[in-house]
Formats: structure tokens, C-alpha cells, sequence
């Protein structure tokens, strides 16, 4: 006579109904984690995250952030000289150029500049909400931008000491209002900013503190100066 023999069972945890709740709450959390965790990264702040390194905030410049508006990072942003007044039109581009690249360098997001187009609306305009939405989609459709840079020089002192004011208004061109404002102004003859702009000058040359006069007189590394410190503004908490 044959024996007839049973193979045991296994010990399988999803059997058992309490553990096998158990496991299912577990996976459950672990998905939900994991969703959340990749939907935030669609999403980046506008001010970036400080890096572990602090960094000063610019002295000579301040940003406004909407606060209505949630802070999502462009991915392509485009740089306008604004205003009726472009009297000195190449202290414009070589401040815009400037800030493209510094922008590009700090790794926000992509920018693209124009020699040629100009935006109806203008700045003060602008910051009373008074523009044409048809405009901005256009202009956004035509660059395939999703930030419109508005930057108005108000004041370029060329005699020594150095001076220059400007505002600067972002526009979300997918929302039609302002995500953020800046309004800055550099005096090389306050002693302050002289030392600022004199201690980015040792880190970007290299070199201990520069007292010749050549730097103090050069608008190319004035403009570099005031890009870095605009686009360390618009990363940093308001």
C-alpha cells in the first residue's frame, strides 16, 4: 500500500489575513511616498535651493515675489529693454547680455534675447497690470518662452564715480501677471558698494582686491557685477 503524504505549506505571508493587511498598508504608503516624491519634482521654486555654501544677498538690489502666484522655475525666459527713453541703448544690451549668461551660468533656466523685437507694454505699465494679454501670448507663442524680462535702465551715470539704477519686471506669460520685480541701484562712489563691486572683482579675477582705476571706469565689469547681484536676488527668499 502506497503512503499517501501531504507536502507541507509553505509559510506564506499573504495567507494569513492580519499580515496580509499588513503587507498591503505598507506597499500602499510606499507608493503613495513615491508619487508624491516624483510629482515635486515637476514643480521647482523659483528661488532655488541655497546651495550649503551662504550666500550675501545683493546690498544694491531687492526682488519682489507675487505672493498670489505659486514660485515654479521658467524654462525659458526672454530679455527685453523696456521703456521710451532707449537713449542709451548699448548700456541696455550689454547689461541684458550679461544677464543672460549669468542666468544661463546659474543653471535657472533657458534664456533667449532679441536685438530687434520691442514689447508694446512698458514697465510702469506692467506693474499696474496694464498690458495686453494677446501681446504676451504672442510674444510668448513667437520665443517659446514662459517668462517675458522687462529691464529699464532709469539712470547711467558715465562720469566717475560710476552710477546706474534699474527696474526689471518678470512677467509668467502663462498666467499674464508679474511673478516677480526688481528695483536696484549701483553708486560706485558709496564706499560700500565700491567694496562689493571691488571684492567681485578679486573673486572673478583672481586676484587680491584691484585698486586701479581701469576696473572702477569699465562698464563690462559693472554690467557682470549688477547680472550677478540680479540674479542672486531672484534666488534668494524675499
Amino acid at each position: 500500500m502506497l503512503n499517501k503524504m501531504t507536502i507541507p505549506e509553505t509559510d506564506n505571508p499573504l495567507r494569513d489575513p492580519s499580515r496580509r493587511s499588513v503587507l498591503l498598508m505598507l506597499l500602499g504608503l510606499g507608493l503613495s511616498s513615491g508619487c508624491s516624491h516624483f510629482s515635486s519634482l515637476k514643480k521647482l521654486p523659483f528661488r532655488r535651493k541655497q546651495s550649503a555654501v551662504p550666500v550675501d544677498p545683493p546690498k544694491n538690489c531687492h526682488a519682489y515675489f507675487n505672493p498670489s502666484l505659486s514660485p515654479t522655475t521658467p524654462q525659458r525666459m526672454l530679455i527685453l529693454p523696456s521703456g521710451p527713453e532707449l537713449t542709451n541703448y548699448p548700456s541696455h544690451r550689454k547689461i541684458i547680455n550679461e544677464l543672460a549668461a549669468t542666468i544661463k551660468t546659474a543653471q535657472i533656466c533657458d534664456v533667449v534675447t532679441s536685438e530687434s523685437f520691442r514689447l508694446e507694454a512698458q514697465i510702469d505699465a506692467v506693474l499696474q497690470g496694464k498690458f495686453d494679454e494677446r501681446e504676451i501670448a504672442a510674444v510668448a507663442r513667437r520665443f517659446a518662452a514662459d517668462s517675458i524680462a522687462l529691464i529699464r535702465i532709469n539712470e547711467f551715470r558715465t562720469v566717475t564715480p560710476y552710477q546706474i539704477s534699474l527696474s526689471l519686471v518678470f512677467i509668467d506669460t502663462n498666467e499674464s501677471v508679474v511673478s516677480c520685480s526688481v528695483d536696484g541701484i549701483w553708486n560706485l562712489g558709496d564706499p560700500a558698494t565700491r567694496n562689493a563691486y571691488l571684492k567681485y572683482l578679486s573673486n572673478s579675477l583672481d586676484a587680491p582686491q584691484p585698486q586701479d582705476s581701469i576696473y572702477l571706469q569699465s562698464p563690462h565689469y559693472l554690467s557682470k557685477f549688477i547680472a550677478r547681484e540680479i540674479t542672486t536676488a531672484i534666488q534668494l527668499p524675499s
